[in-house]
């Protein structure tokens, strides 16, 4: 059976987790590729959101039409190759090799779409072996229309002993209400390589969100994902999965302030392959109003010699939201050392009460702690931790109301 054929039967097989979608319901548009200096309104209302400015954009997606824009050019000084996906493959041999080895088109409904309708948009990204790119390679993907599906498919490759901090900011402006947004991710972190990857999510409430992503971290390599999301969503559902190498490492980290009705199912697996391979996973959880949030943590030891650590936090600021937490640990040879972690509180009345002594308001109190409550130490660059805080600022009064 064909790929095609087998994304074809796939078309209607839901997700292990989260609510399903009738996809039926929304419109494909034509998928685009176009070189632009200039985006237009909506689409920087949408960057806003997540703190982006247009000027620091290697690749913008406004629905299904790929910007390619000057920060692409401007990075090719570090020989860092960025187009879109569907003009790299069409290009680019090493492009070709890459695409749909990590995910399955077949997985679900939601990879079956994008590989058969989402026309390839998404960006590539490869770095050379050896470079260490001193700036964040920014990128927008963002929905500037109702009832629409945006699809992405998006490739990157540092090489051997490069270093890369790539920074997708995900979207869409005040006055959209509904839509779909499918994410294919495939990275690959060669020999001693590290990517760092930070994704801000901002959406709106009656979008749903379904990224699909898969890392491959060769021996000696590191990975960081660092997620954020706080805006209402109908739904969002993920689950990245994380294979490391030989003395391989990984830190994954989610920050999720959810509210409205909206049902957040995030999740992350990371699976030891490699002797001295090791894996952290974080998540800080704040829930109001009515919305469900469930954290999912997997950490599986193929081998000895290998080490893993799941923490998930939660805070529930409202009594008719609800928080989950399912850690997972699972090893399969002696040696390995795995844990975890899991917690689930109220605001305390005597911290609420020492802040509002000292001439804070309850709202403002609030906001102080839960700022602190999702504070992580994450190994993410400084280049980058001040956009981090700027958007955790932002989690902390929308968490509070």
């Amino acid at each position: 059976m064909s790929t095609r054929e087998r994304a074809l039967s796939a078309i209607n097989k839901p997700a292990p987790y989260g609510p399903d979608i009738d996809l039926s319901k929304y419109r494909l548009d034509e998928p685009g590729v176009e070189e632009a200096s200039e985006l237009d309104s909506t689409v920087l209302n949408a960057a806003s959101r997540v703190g982006l400015e247009s000027t620091g954009l290697a690749y913008v997606q406004s629905n299904e039409r790929a910007l390619y824009t000057a920060m692409a050019k401007a990075l090719e000084k570090y020989s860092v190759l960025v187009l879109p996906t569907r003009e790299a493959l069409t290009r680019k041999p090493h492009a070709r090799s890459l695409a749909w080895k990590l995910l399955d088109p077949a997985s679900d409904k939601y990879t079956a779409y994008a590989y058969l309708y989402g026309g390839e948009l998404g960006y590539f990204i490869y770095v050379p072996p050896g470079i260490r790119v001193p700036i964040p390679i920014y990128t927008c993907l963002a929905i500037t229309t109702n009832n629409t599906i945006q699809f992405t498919h998006n490739i990157v490759y540092v090489d051997e002993g490069a270093e890369a901090h790539l920074v997708t900011g995900c979207a869409i402006p005040h006055g959209v209400k509904d839509g779909v947004h499918i994410g294919i991710s495939e990275f690959y972190v060669a020999r001693n390589a590290r990517l760092t990857f930070t994704m801000l999510h901002a959406w709106a409430e009656g979008l749903h969100v379904r990224p699909r992503t898969v890392v491959s971290v060769e021996e000696g390599g590191e990975y960081v994902s660092y997620y954020v999301t706080y805006s209402p969503v109908a739904s969002i559902q993920t689950y990245p999965v994380v294979y490391l190498g030989r003395n391989a490492r990984a830190y994954l980290a989610s920050i999720i302030a959810s509210s409205g009705r909206g049902v957040y199912d995030i999740g992350s697996k990371a699976v030891l392959e490699g002797p001295g391979s090791s894996a952290e996973s974080i998540s800080r959880v704040v829930a109001r109003d009515e919305s469900l949030v469930y954290t999912r943590a997997e950490l599986e030891a193929l081998e000895s010699d290998t080490r893993g650590h799941i923490e998930c936090l939660g805070l529930l600021l409202s009594p008719s939201a609800a928080i989950s937490s399912i850690p997972i640990i699972t090893s399969r040879k002696q040696g390995a050392i795995l844990s975890h972690e899991a917690a689930i509180g109220l605001i305390a009345d005597r911290e609420l009460d020492y802040l509002m002594s000292r001439g804070f308001t309850e709202e403002e109190a609030k906001a102080v702690l839960v700022r602190g409550f999702m504070n992580i130490d994450a190994p993410i660059p400084t280049s980058i931790k001040k956009q981090v805080d700027y958007i955790l600022d932002l989690v902390a009064k929308h968490a509070v109301g």
